[in-house]
C-alpha cells in the first residue's frame, strides 16, 4: 500500500475538523496543535529519511549503528521524562535500556524469525525500535516513583535499616513500587486489548498486506516482549542507580534527583 503526496496532504487536512471544533468552544489549543504537528512532521520526516537509507543498504553494521543510536536516544529520553540529571543517571538508565533491549530483542528475533532472517533490516530495526520505544514511558514513570519515594519517604528506609534490614532489603520496598509502575501499564494493555487499547502493530501489518494470523501473532509477541524488556530494564537500572542513591555510609543522598 502506497500513499501519494497528494493523499498525504489531504490526510493532514483532517486537522481542520478538531481545530475548528476546539476554536468553536474557545479551547485555545491552536498553537499547541500546530507546534505538536510541526514537531511530529520534522521528527518523523528526518527519521523516515534516515530509515530509507538504512533499509536501502540493508547492511548489518549500519543496522547495529542505527540500533545503538536508538538506544542512546531512548536512554536520554527516559532520563529526561523521569526528570533526572542526565549526566548522573545516564549510566544506570543506559545499562537498563541497552541490556534489556539486547536480551529480549535477540531472543525475539532468533525465536520468531530464525537465524536466517534475524539480521535482515526489515525485522531487526523495527523490532528493536518497538522494544526501545515501548520501555521509555513506563521506565520513566518507574524511575520517578522510585526517586520520589526515596525523597519523601526516606524515613521508611532508615526505619527498616534501624530494625536490622540490610541496605538491599531496605531499598526493596521502593524498587517494588517502581516495578508496579512498569507492570500495571503493560498488563493493562494486554488485558484491555480491543477495549481500551488499540493493537496498532496488528492493524498496521494488515494495512501493509500481512495475513491475519501473522499480524495477530506478532501483536501478541510484541506486547509480551515489551513487558519483559520493561521489567528487565527497570530492575537493572535500579540496581545500578542504588549505587548513586546511597553514600558510602549507607545514607540516602539528599540530591538523588539532581
Amino acid at each position: 500500500m502506497n500513499i501519494s503526496i497528494v493523499g498525504f496532504c489531504l490526510g493532514l487536512l483532517l486537522l481542520i475538523i478538531p481545530i475548528y471544533i476546539l476554536q468553536l468552544y474557545k479551547v485555545n489549543f491552536l498553537y499547541k496543535i500546530l507546534r505538536a504537528t510541526l514537531k511530529m512532521l520534522i521528527f518523523l520526516g528526518l527519521t523516515g529519511v534516515c530509515l530509507y537509507f538504512v533499509f536501502q543498504w540493508n547492511n548489518i553494521w549500519v543496522n547495529v549503528l542505527w540500533i545503538l543510536l536508538m538506544m542512546v536516544a531512548g536512554t536520554i529520553v527516559t532520563t529526561m521524562k523521569a526528570k533526572l540529571n542526565i549526566v548522573r543517571h545516564l549510566l544506570p538508565v543506559g545499562v537498563g535500556v541497552f541490556s534489556s533491549a539486547l536480551i529480549v530483542g535477540v531472543y525475539f528475533l532468533l525465536i520468531s524469525f530464525g537465524m536466517k532472517n534475524a539480521i535482515d533490516t526489515r525485522y531487526l530495526v523495527p523490532i528493536f525500535g518497538l522494544l526501545i520505544g515501548g520501555i521509555v514511558e513506563t521506565n520513566a514513570q518507574s524511575l520517578r516513583t522510585y526517586y520520589m519515594g526515596l525523597k519523601y519517604h526516606g524515613k521508611l528506609y532508615y526505619y527498616l535499616m534501624g530494625n536490622g534490614a540490610t541496605q538491599r532489603e531496605a531499598l526493596r520496598y521502593f524498587e517494588k513500587r517502581a516495578l508496579e509502575q512498569v507492570s500495571i501499564p503493560c498488563i493493562s494493555k494486554m488485558a484491555l486489548i480491543m477495549m481500551g487499547y488499540t493493537p496498532m502493530v496488528m492493524w498496521s501489518m494488515l494495512i501493509g498486506g500481512s495475513d491475519v494470523l501473522t499480524a495477530v501473532g506478532l501483536q501478541i509477541m510484541v506486547l509480551i516482549a515489551v513487558f519483559c524488556a520493561s521489567v528487565i530494564s527497570i530492575v537493572l537500572t535500579l540496581r545500578v542507580a542504588s549505587k548513586l542513591s546511597i553514600d558510602k555510609y549507607g545514607k540516602l543522598k539528599a540530591n538523588n534527583q539532581e
